[in-house]
């Protein structure tokens, strides 16, 4: 006789006998190692994580939208959209910034003006503000 792993089942059974327990035992682990089930979860896990990515991009924190995403799904997306952003570091004297600064408050550059210049340029002006 083969037992389905189900609560009608596990309520019905006679605890006193250890084969029919043991055998709803087998039943429900056989149940839970089923391939499908497994490809499901992980499935799902990764489309959550993704999400969850999606998310922490807008935010600076991709990484942690996936980790978040991965680990708790929806609950992680909420997690990770009231999360506040990543501060602006500053290229040019690695002090944290608000995220929406334009302008550093330490040094002054200019954080779209300093992206769009090459190594080469940046250089140059370093050379040129030194003298001798």
């Amino acid at each position: 006789m083969a037992l389905e792993c189900t609560y009608a089942s596990l309520s019905a059974v006679d605890q006193t006998d250890p084969e029919a327990v043991q055998a709803l035992l087998q039943s429900c682990v056989r149940a839970l190692l089923d391939p499908s089930l497994w490809e499901w979860a992980i499935f799902l896990t990764l489309v959550c994580a993704a999400i969850g990515a999606l998310i922490g991009r807008s935010k600076g924190r991709w990484l942690a939208g996936f980790i978040w995403g991965a680990a708790l799904g929806p609950i992680g997306w909420i997690v990770i959209a009231v999360a506040k952003r990543e501060p602006r570091e500053c290229p040019e004297c690695g002090r944290k910034n608000s995220p929406d600064a334009k302008v550093c408050h330490n040094c002054g550059i200019h954080f779209a003006k300093y992206a769009s210049q090459t190594t080469r340029s940046r250089l140059k002006s370093q050379d040129r503000s030194r003298g001798w």
